[in-house]
């Protein structure tokens, strides 16, 4: 076959399978605001860690669950700012959130060897302020650690918007176990 017919063909053809591939690509399903962002069980696996902090998955018996498992081996205090071990919501959840007043609610307690003193948690937008870091002093039942905010807007072409949680602020290694962290529209008092 002559290379003048051949390429464009080859183009065709090409083409048509990158496009019947993406035709099975799933869309993404609408969010519903009210029900806010929660991740938890497996999806705690898709924690964003960055260095000298690190989790592990494992299924706790006090609760019958997967949780995940939090440490920090750096002080926070010595590194860089960061939003900890986090999750990213994502633009759906960044554009709907906009200028609301949200509660984000981490279910933890301390964990089972060398259990932490105390961890910090907070929701960071990209370029602004968020709401800064709260200290939380864990117990060793399962309880509901929440702080509010309002939402502001993200500053430049950057996005994102991230719940996170610094387990051991000295960075000596002690354990915080996490069931559950959720995002959502704040009750009206």
């Amino acid at each position: 076959m002559r290379d003048f017919i051949f390429y464009p063909l080859c183009a065709l053809v090409v083409g048509g399978i990158i496009w019947y591939a993406l035709s099975f690509t799933p869309g993404t399903a609408p969010i519903n605001i009210s029900e806010g962002y929660t991740a938890s069980g497996e999806d705690l696996q898709y924690f964003l860690v960055p260095n000298q902090l690190e989790f592990t998955l494992k299924k706790d018996e006090q609760i019958g669950q997967t949780v995940a498992v939090l440490t920090s081996n750096a002080n926070k205090a010595s590194v860089p700012p960061s939003a900890g071990i986090c999750m990213r919501l994502g633009p759906d959840f960044e554009a709907a959130f906009e200028g609301k007043e949200l509660e984000m609610t981490v279910r933890a307690r301390v964990g089972d060897t060398s259990p932490t003193p105390r961890f910090q948690m907070g929701y960071f937008v990209v370029g602004t302020e968020g709401s800064g870091w709260k200290e939380f002093t864990p117990t060793d039942q399962y309880a509901d650690y929440k702080i509010r905010l309002k939402k502001t807007a993200a500053q430049g072409k950057t996005r994102g918007d991230y719940a996170g949680i610094w387990p051991d602020i000295d960075g000596k290694g002690r354990t915080l176990n996490v069931a559950s962290i959720t995002v959502k529209l704040a009750p009206q008092n």
